[in-house]
C-alpha cells in the first residue's frame, strides 16, 4: 500500500520511522508518473512489512520537493532510520525497481 503525504507530515515521518521508508515524488499530470504509479503499488505490495511507501504530489507540495532536491518526476527516495540511502529517478518497471530496492535492504 502506498499512502499520501504532504509538506507538513513528511519530515516528521522520515525522522520517526525506524527501518526503511520509500517516498515517491509524483506529478499527477505526468505520463511517466501515470506509468510508474501501478509499478510502485505492485512493489509496495511485494515488500509489505519490509519497506513502507508514501507518495507526494510535487505540484501541491513544492516546499519539501525543493528541500529534498527533487528535480525530476517520478523520483523515489529511500530512507533508512531517517537518512537517505538511495534515489531513483524515472518510471522504473516493477522488476527493475524491485531489483534496485534489494540492494539497500542489506544492513
Amino acid at each position: 500500500m502506498v499512502r499520501d503525504l504532504n509538506d507538513q507530515g513528511l519530515e516528521q515521518k522520515i525522522l520517526e520511522t525506524e527501518g526503511m521508508l520509500g517516498i515517491a515524488f509524483l506529478d499527477f499530470c505526468s505520463i511517466p508518473c501515470d506509468h510508474f504509479r501501478p509499478e510502485l503499488t505492485a512493489v509496495a505490495e511485494m515488500m509489505h512489512g519490509k519497506l513502507e511507501f508514501f507518495r507526494i504530489d510535487v505540484t501541491e507540495n513544492p516546499t519539501i520537493t525543493d528541500e529534498l532536491g527533487v528535480q525530476a518526476v517520478p523520483t523515489l527516495l529511500i530512507f533508512r532510520d531517517g537518512e537517505e540511502i538511495a534515489r531513483y529517478e524515472g518510471p522504473y518497471s516493477r522488476e527493475a525497481l524491485s531489483d534496485r530496492l534489494t540492494a539497500p535492504m542489506a544492513p
